[in-house]
């Protein structure tokens, strides 16, 4: 299946598609080339145009033009690597929960479920609806991996919740650990690199 069908049916039939999803031999790379490495620009696309669109003469803040788009290509990557540390995690929450380790079903459940999360993030040039489109995209990927638990990583319907509260929960946290560390070094290379001035 395209990326584009799929997408489109992970949103629109998503207690289908997962059956789908399911039966599909696929391997981790495969996952990631050809599905995660290209949604995952979207949210990178969206925030460049929400940068151009606002950026002064003097670019964005008075940084020039590539003093925020590293920081976008940046997320990207480090981006996919949470994705990773997020398979490995649900994998292995899997037995916790009555389920499967499986990697590969791992991988899917997560990568496919965060499809309403890249789709949300290309949307954030559009002043007002940011937040609200971020918000959607996240509880419908929770909604996603919700159904996708019992599906792929064979976690019973009665702690599919609790599973996928936990890796919610797991995720958020390591985002904002590795956010922290990422305004950290954009800061941290602005000011040593000499971009900014010190008051």
């Amino acid at each position: 299946m395209d990326i584009v069908s799929r997408a489109k049916a992970m949103l629109m039939s998503p207690k289908t598609e997962w059956q789908v999803v399911a039966s599909e031999p696929a391997t981790v790379k495969e996952l990631f080339t050809g599905y995660a490495a290209i949604m995952a620009l979207l949210p990178v696309v969206g925030g460049l145009l929400k940068m151009l669109l606002i950026r002064t003469p003097f670019g964005m803040m008075g940084l020039p033009f590539g003093g925020y788009v590293a920081p976008l290509l940046l997320s990207y990557v480090i981006g996919l690597a949470l994705i990773y540390a997020v398979i490995l995690i649900a994998d292995a929450l899997a037995p916790s929960f009555d389920g499967a380790k499986n990697q590969i079903a791992a991988a899917k459940l997560i990568i496919y479920a965060s499809t309403p999360v890249w789709i949300a993030g290309f949307f954030h040039f559009i002043p007002g609806l940011a937040s609200l489109l971020t918000l959607l995209g996240f509880a419908y990927g929770a909604y996603l991996l919700y159904l996708g638990a019992t599906v792929l990583m064979k976690v019973p319907e009665v702690k599919a919740g609790g599973y996928t509260v936990v890796i919610i929960v797991i995720w958020i946290l390591l985002a904002m650990f590795i956010g922290g560390l990422i305004v950290g070094a954009v800061l941290g290379s602005l000011f040593f690199g000499g971009l900014v001035s010190p008051l």
